[in-house]
């Protein structure tokens, strides 16, 4: 051995074992670089070292299993080094090409459906479907999902688009991929097309997505919101909901799953509109006023269209002009959803909260044959001037300074434009539903006033408030003066 390194021979042995090893890591490269990714994703049996496999390529069995065997090892090397490579390469390249067209089968569905209903579709809409595509392709599932939810809220891709075949061909294969919220705020809208074509049908379709979404709280309680929207649409002949205890039932389970979920959520919105119309369905005027307020309030003003914020307008003024209870109009009268009604044939609305904010009775009256056109305020004329005398009252009380809030009978009545012997009565009602403390000197008819309900003040109340707090701190300056020019006769006297 020592003369044969002496005389620069490696060994027979040494060099067939070197061979070996470079021919064995050209199999394993193979292995590694290629093979092992494409047959780990076709799912498919990927055991090349089997008899079947060295058939195919006319390998030896025992190059696959027996590389250490002495015996046979100048064979396998031989059999290695005589283009072996090739037909392996031949092989993966066939096995290749099958994965792909596995996985072509797969996607061929929602392909071949976007490329369709591309190639029937016209102008922009085309584009629409083109855009589809090519994200579909790319998968990029979020850019996907926001631009079909666009989408979905465009008339003209949705005219003649059946909503169904969408899903059935395309959604459903994105429903485990895209995230929960935006795959229940896509199937509201199929769900609805699902409803004009069988009720049941939509019923159980929203049922199948609930499960799908069930382990997102926000999207559970947007897909029962579309549950109770559904039930709403189902009424009778004369107008009225056929499922009225179902839908309650609903609205009071979705209620909880909101107040359950951190912060304002997409899910807010739509559940405070869908319940402000039960309510309105209901005739509960003062219900509807507090949803609907609450609707106004998480609602994106910039999602409304125009008409959509002047008939929200219109219904929110009827709801407070006529609900039970409802005496402060504040909150509404600062909502910008009221310039919706500028330089309409309703615009008299907002005008009229105004004076009935202010209990004003002069521009009530003034106002009487645009309101009395309404049949539903003509009706309740009498529930109305009692509302806004009552507001007057507090209007008077909150006007002046807290020392000095006995009111004589003869202002109530000045303002209310009643008589003195019904003042009694309006005092009273606004002490018995809690807008305002005090106390009824029938004996000096002064009505004596310690508290005011709170109230959302319009401009004009904020500047009075102003102005008084700007006397009370000339009143604190005065004393804060007086009790210095006096502190050292004080001081000196004890």
């Amino acid at each position: 051995m020592e003369t044969c390194l002496a005389l620069g021979v490696m060994p027979v042995w040494t060099t067939m074992i070197a061979r070996v090893m470079f021919c064995s890591c050209i199999c394993w490269q193979i292995a590694l670089i290629v093979l092992m990714p494409i047959f780990g994703s076709s799912g498919k049996n990927t055991n090349i070292c089997n008899r079947k496999n060295c058939d195919v390529l006319k390998i030896p069995v025992n190059l696959c299993n027996n590389f250490t065997d002495p015996e046979s090892i100048e064979c396998q090397i031989q059999f290695l080094l005589r283009n072996e490579v090739a037909p392996i390469v031949a092989h993966l390249h066939d096995r290749l090409s099958e994965s792909h067209a596995f996985s072509s089968c797969r996607m061929s569905k929602v392909e071949a459906y976007l490329e369709k209903s591309r190639n029937e579709a016209k102008g922009d809409v085309a584009d629409l479907w083109n855009q589809m595509l090519s994200l579909y392709n790319k998968k990029l599932w979020h850019q996907l999902t926001t631009e079909l939810r666009a989408d979905l809220d465009k008339p003209q891709f949705v005219a003649n688009l059946n909503l169904k075949d969408l899903h059935d061909n395309f959604i459903s294969d994105l429903e485990h991929k895209i995230n929960p919220l935006d795959l229940a705020e896509i199937a509201i809208p199929v769900s609805k097309f699902m409803f004009s074509k069988g009720k049941e049908s939509a019923y159980e379709f929203l049922n199948n997505i609930e499960k799908t979404v069930s382990k997102d709280k926000t999207a559970t309680a947007r897909i029962h919101t579309g549950q109770v929207e559904l039930r709403l649409a189902h009424q009778d002949g004369n107008g009225r909901l056929v499922d009225i205890k179902k839908v309650r039932g609903l609205i009071e389970s979705t209620q909880k799953e909101i107040d359950d979920l951190y912060g304002v959520t997409p899910a807010h919105a739509p559940f405070y509109k869908v319940s402000a119309r039960f309510l309105r369905e209901l005739g509960d005027f003062a219900g509807y006023y507090r949803e609907a307020l609450r609707y106004l309030g998480v609602e994106d003003a910039n999602k409304l269209t125009h008409e959509e914020k002047h008939c929200e307008a219109v219904l929110v003024g009827f709801a407070a002009l006529l609900g039970e209870g409802v005496y402060n109009f504040g909150e509404l009268l600062a909502h910008p959803i009221l310039q919706s009604l500028n330089n309409s044939a309703e615009q008299w609305i907002a005008e009229l909260l105004f004076a009935f904010n202010a209990g004003d009775l002069a521009k009530f009256y003034a106002m009487e044959p645009q309101w009395s056109s309404w049949d539903d305020l003509k009706k309740r004329k009498e529930f109305m001037l009692e509302k806004i005398r009552i507001l007057a009252v507090m209007e008077i009380s909150l006007a002046r300074p807290a020392k000095e809030r006995r009111i004589p009978f003869k202002e109530i009545a000045s303002k209310c434009q009643i008589g003195i012997n019904e003042v009694e009565y309006i005092v009273m009602k606004a002490l018995s539903k809690g807008l305002v403390e005090g106390a009824i000197d029938q004996v000096d008819q002064v009505v004596h006033v310690t508290w005011v309900q709170p109230r959302v003040l319009d401009t004009r109340q904020i500047r009075e408030m102003a102005s008084r707090i700007a006397e009370w701190r000339k009143d604190v300056t005065s004393m804060e003066n007086i009790v210095a020019s006096n502190a050292k006769e004080i001081l000196t006297r004890t």
